[in-house]
């Protein structure tokens, strides 16, 4: 058997808990071997990854020297040179902005991953000559071989600001269907998120005090925390709605929550500051666990909600809607628990993250394949 190959998986900030999915997105490769690149460790080191932090490395013009300026130490060059690497995947589009230097002062082929709000805030699609992303982004679009939008709508929005359509491919995002299964139901009422605007638990918490004496017999739980929780909590108390709110829950104890909930609740929205998602991982790991969905159509939730079928989709924001919503979900255990067995199916079938870091491979694969035989 021979040995993988090496290639460099730029994120730069490393193992950010919340960022669980870029690791587990190498999980099925076989013929390639990542070896993670940044600058902060925000986390946990998984068990087996190969990581170098590169602040080190950079010599006498620092951090600030690569990222500003792009300038590559030989330190450096050496350092990642040795390992014979033979592509550059950056994760998020200020990770890729960074790289360009990188990927050209190794000659190596480069792709990038956008997953959200690294393509849809309007920081981050405006012009500005202070930041290093929107210096870089026209250049980064024209010199990267391969940009990957986790969803249809991300790739939407990246090729309305110039993106090449000939450099882009959706590479959904996925989830473990090992580790998502569903459990014992119960007639639990999950949402999962940071309590912002772009997760719409505002529009959640309108519909349930509209919902409260429906909600009998039902556990209502809000997992997460955020800036808008305390003056959510009060409305919340104020409607005399009663809600489980265990706070952030690691991603490591999420599978137990999604396992016993009948619904799940995606409500997200795009927010003022043009942040939006890409596509929600809840979604697919609440659909893998059999729960049935109450989402919005928004981002790219309806690339993997289907409206009747896995779930009910409301416009964003429609708090009268999504109680409609909710209360046929409530109130229809069969063809609740039959969307829910759909849901699942679906997910095992397009967002089964065995099969879609398999087709990651393949993708870098082909982008080495066709480094090589370049003069």
């Amino acid at each position: 058997m021979s040995k993988p190959k090496i290639i460099l998986a730029y994120c730069d900030k490393l193992f950010t808990p919340s960022e669980s999915f870029i690791p587990r997105g190498y999980s099925a490769f076989h013929d390639l071997k990542p070896v993670y690149i940044g600058h902060d460790l925000n986390g946990p080191v998984p068990e087996g990854a190969e990581y170098i932090e590169l602040g080190e490395l950079h010599g006498p013009m620092g951090t600030v020297g690569f990222k500003q300026f792009g300038y590559v130490s030989s330190q450096l060059r050496q350092r990642l040179s040795d390992l014979a690497p033979v592509a550059i995947h950056a994760s998020f589009g200020k990770s890729g902005a960074y790289t360009l230097p990188l990927a050209k002062a190794l000659n190596l082929p480069l792709a990038v991953t956008y997953y959200g709000g690294d393509a849809t805030k309007t920081s981050n699609t405006k012009t500005s000559v202070f930041r290093v992303y929107n210096r870089r982004r026209s250049r980064l679009w024209k010199t990267a071989d391969l940009i990957l939008p986790c969803s249809d709508f991300i790739r939407r929005e990246l090729l309305a600001k110039g993106a090449p359509a000939d450099k882009m491919i959706v590479h959904h995002n996925t989830a473990d269907p090992d580790t998502f299964q569903p459990g014992e139901k119960s007639n639990l009422l999950v949402f999962a998120g940071r309590w912002t605007e772009k997760k719409g638990i505002d529009t959640l918490i309108s519909a349930l005090a509209e919902l409260k004496d429906e909600l009998s017999g039902w556990t209502v739980r809000l997992i997460g925390d955020g800036a808008l929780k305390p003056d959510l909590t009060t409305k919340l108390d104020a409607a005399g709605i009663d809600c489980e709110l265990p706070g952030w829950v690691p991603a490591d104890r999420m599978p137990e929550h999604w396992a016993a909930a009948r619904i799940a609740c995606i409500p997200s929205k795009r927010a003022s500051s043009g942040d939006a998602e890409g596509l929600p991982l809840v979604c697919i790991e609440a659909m893998l666990s059999g729960c049935a969905l109450a989402a919005t159509r928004h981002a790219g939730i309806p690339e993997c909600v289907k409206d009747g079928e896995t779930g009910y989709l409301v416009d964003e924001g429609d708090a009268a809607a999504l109680t409609e919503r909710l209360r046929l979900l409530l109130t229809d255990p069969g063809k609740t628990a039959a969307m829910g067995e759909a849901g699942r199916a679906l997910a095992l079938e397009a967002f089964n993250l065995k099969t879609q870091s398999a087709k990651l491979e393949s993708h870098l694969i082909n982008l080495a394949a066709r480094q090589e035989v370049l003069p």
